[in-house]
């Protein structure tokens, strides 16, 4: 189980973490999370992709995580429930906001052996694939929101933290859980500042 408690392990961290390590903690701040099955979850998923990963081609690999995030895991959007934005459900229920399916594509390319990182438009939540000139968004749901478009931004585990923890919070307002939004909003700004330079 993912216990309460790894939240705080992961701010004492040198370094930043995993978004779904994050995603994962965070969960576990407000529920029982079986941490050890999503993880297995993930990395049969991943296995899938260990031979496009050895062959070194970011396209072939984009085009390979979305058929696999698309064609095989079937993944919905589901941008209203609390359940869409835990990882651990989203894999059960291959449903979820569009910011944790983002987490689960990334994290099964990761664990591949891809360099796979989360992105966002002002469209959308996305994994992305790339090299020095080019970048490949994926979209890892079947029902796929608008085009990208405009800038892209690349977020690291405390900024998916943060987006999450947002979402968590107008969730709990929406539901009357003043004390689990009360919660949410205390977490988030336990996280650490990130500067990006422009």
């Amino acid at each position: 189980m993912t216990e309460p408690g790894a939240f705080d392990r992961l701010l004492s961290a040198t370094c930043c973490p995993a978004p779904a390590d994050a995603l994962l903690s965070i969960a576990a701040e407000f529920r029982p999370v079986d941490g050890a099955r999503a993880s297995f979850r993930l990395d049969e998923h991943a296995r899938s992709l260990f031979a496009v990963a050895a062959e070194g081609n970011p396209g072939a690999a984009a085009r390979d995580l979305a058929a696999l995030l698309t064609d095989q895991l079937r993944l919905r959007r589901d941008e209203s429930s609390l359940d869409g934005l835990w990882l651990d459900r989203a894999l059960e229920r291959c449903a979820g906001h569009p910011l944790a399916l983002a987490v689960v594509a990334a994290e099964i390319g990761r664990r591949a052996g891809l360099k796979v990182g989360i992105c966002s438009t002002a469209c959308g939540w996305y994994a992305g694939i790339g090299e020095p000139e080019r970048l490949w968004l994926i979209d890892p749901a079947t029902d796929p929101g608008p085009t990208p478009s405009g800038p892209v931004r690349c977020h690291c585990g405390h900024e998916v933290a943060f987006a999450a923890l947002t979402g968590v919070y107008a969730r709990l307002v929406r539901d009357g859980d003043e004390a689990g939004a009360h919660r949410a909003i205390h977490l988030r700004g336990r996280l650490p500042v990130t500067r990006h330079e422009s």
